[in-house]
């Protein structure tokens, strides 16, 4: 099994500040892996998904709508991986965790998950994955 790696990018913003950016922690084993975009606090999950054979993106957006410059870029191949489809993975602020999966640029339903339990979120986010993104 190849060894992840991680590039950072600095996507630039196109309103606000001039000069403002998006910092974007890109990690993969290279290859063509299946993408999950994990946007909030919930860079200890990219390790995991890692492990199963997933591409992650990391980003701690302030707004929405850092997000979907972010996956705009993903799918623009800006980001320096193929993601025909991928998966979404944001933390909602009352602990939910949503997993959603993107094809074509559309969002599509997903499930959710109380993060009472790190690990058996973790596990159920990683299974949700499996199925419907890989």
């Amino acid at each position: 099994m190849a060894t992840p790696t991680t590039q950072t990018f600095r996507l630039p913003l196109s309103s606000g500040a001039t000069g403002a950016t998006v910092s974007v922690a890109v990690t993969s084993a290279g290859g063509d892996r299946p993408v999950v975009v994990l946007a909030g606090s919930l860079a200890a999950l990219a390790g995991r998904l890692a492990r199963a054979g997933f591409a992650t993106v990391t980003l701690d957006p302030p707004s929405p709508d850092h997000v979907t410059l972010v996956l705009q870029a993903l799918q623009g191949g800006a980001l320096g991986l193929r993601a025909q489809r991928c998966g979404l993975v944001e933390r909602e602020d009352d602990g939910w965790i949503v997993v959603t999966r993107i094809e074509a640029g559309t969002r599509l339903p997903g499930m959710s998950v109380r993060d009472d339990s790190p690990d058996r979120a973790a596990a159920a986010v990683v299974q949700w994955l499996t199925q419907h993104v890989v």
